[in-house]
């Protein structure tokens, strides 16, 4: 047997599909390499769990490495800072990708580092006693603004194309600590608001700055980021939808080519129409049929492989499942089983609130918690969906 080119849970060996989404990454990262400008606003790449963000985001790292950027890549975690991580990682990678600054330069950055460092610890002491929302002073500005001109230029100088930033999980410092909350904690809200300001007045000096910043997080994400600064209603956003067939069907194909292993179209067919669009699952049914298959260069599999690999596969759904379900309240599961009953890809608030016989704007605090939870979706203008297929069959087993 072939070690399976499958890797559910993780980077695609294969990268398939999002070619629209890597040009619009590429165009960004192009305008640094060119010119050696900004490559403008905060672009965030958002959507469901499940429908690979951090995977393209990784790809479009890989290939910015070699063209020359040095990547710093962050991940937020649920309600704490991130600057102080972002300014670190900045400095670490510069180092590890051997642009680490020298002379003069170095001096500067570590002295900056220590100011950017300082001046945030000392706004957040105060965020305890604060009665309203933290909005950042030039004074904390400057020093982060200096830190990044003196990075990216010295990477530029040094034969480098620029600094790449990218905060992945961008949503998760900003979650509400409260189920039903729309309040961010003070600290993560102080670091978005510095990101955002710090990005916004770079723009306004491009030339000194030769680096991008990307994002990647829940579909609540840019509403988030607007509670920081209320021009974060410019940021760039990138809406990842589920594959169509034709992308499903690359995605179990062409990961095996390289091995010399075929896929019957009988077999891809119902691989594809199990999947539905959802990239998780596509790697799972790939990773299971190969299980089942066992292929060697110049095997062929067949329909009959499929069918005995998606008992496993709806095991490993079903546990997907099942933690969405297991954080959900009791209040959320009621909203939960009135949108499975009502049918259909999109239901209705309405629907949902007759189902429940209250009122739509009953549902408020439930609605805003099972977004921020990743669960449900917004889908246009009162319409809501689950955010990932099946879902809405296993609500009703409950």
């Amino acid at each position: 047997m072939l070690p399976s080119p499958y890797t559910p849970s993780d980077m695609p060996r294969v990268f398939i599909g999002r070619e629209r989404e890597r040009e619009e990454l590429r165009d960004t990262l192009a305008r640094v390499i060119a010119f050696g400008d900004m490559g403008g606003p905060l672009t965030i790449v958002t959507g469901p769990r499940g429908l690979g963000k951090t995977s393209l985001l990784r790809e479009v790292s890989a290939n910015a490495e070699r063209e020359g950027f040095v990547v710093a890549w962050v991940a937020g975690v649920k309600h704490q800072a991130f600057m102080t991580d972002v300014i670190d990682q900045v400095s670490r990678s510069m180092r590890r990708a051997g642009m680490g600054a020298e002379g003069r330069r170095k001096a500067k950055l570590e002295a900056l580092t220590l100011e950017v460092g300082v001046g945030i610890a000392k706004v957040q002491a105060k965020l305890a006693t604060a009665h309203k929302d933290p909005a950042p002073t030039g004074a904390l500005l400057g020093p982060v603004e200096d830190f990044l001109h003196e990075a990216s230029t010295s990477i530029r100088e040094r034969g480098g194309a620029g600094l790449l930033i990218v905060i992945d999980e961008l949503h998760a410092p900003l979650e509400p600590r409260t189920s039903g909350s729309r309040a961010a904690e003070k600290a993560p809200l102080l670091d978005a608001a510095i990101l955002l300001n710090v990005i916004q007045n770079m723009s306004g000096d491009r030339a000194r700055y030769p680096l991008a910043v990307l994002g990647a997080g829940l579909p609540q994400t840019k509403t988030a980021l607007t509670q920081a600064a209320t021009f974060g209603e410019r940021i760039r956003e990138i809406v990842l939808t589920e594959f169509d067939s034709a992308v499903s069907a690359a995605v179990l194909t062409e990961a095996a080519r390289p091995l010399s292993v075929t896929w019957d179209p009988e077999a891809v067919a119902l691989g594809v129409d199990n999947a539905d669009g959802y990239p998780q699952a596509l790697q799972l049914i790939g990773a299971e049929t190969w299980k089942v298959a066992r292929p060697r260069m110049g095997d062929v599999i067949r329909r009959e492989h499929v069918e005995q690999s998606l008992p496993q596969v709806a095991e490993s759904m079903r546990s997907m499942f099942l933690t969405r379900w297991n954080i959900a309240t009791t209040s959320e599961r009621a909203f939960l089983r009135a949108m499975a009953e009502a049918e259909g890809e999109f239901v209705s608030r309405a629907a949902i609130a007759e189902r429940l016989g209250v009122e739509s704007t009953d549902l408020s605090m439930a609605r805003s918690s099972l977004i921020y939870k990743g669960i449900i979706e917004p889908a246009g203008r009162g319409q809501l969906r689950f955010t990932i297929p099946g879902f809405d069959a296993f609500v009703l087993d409950q």
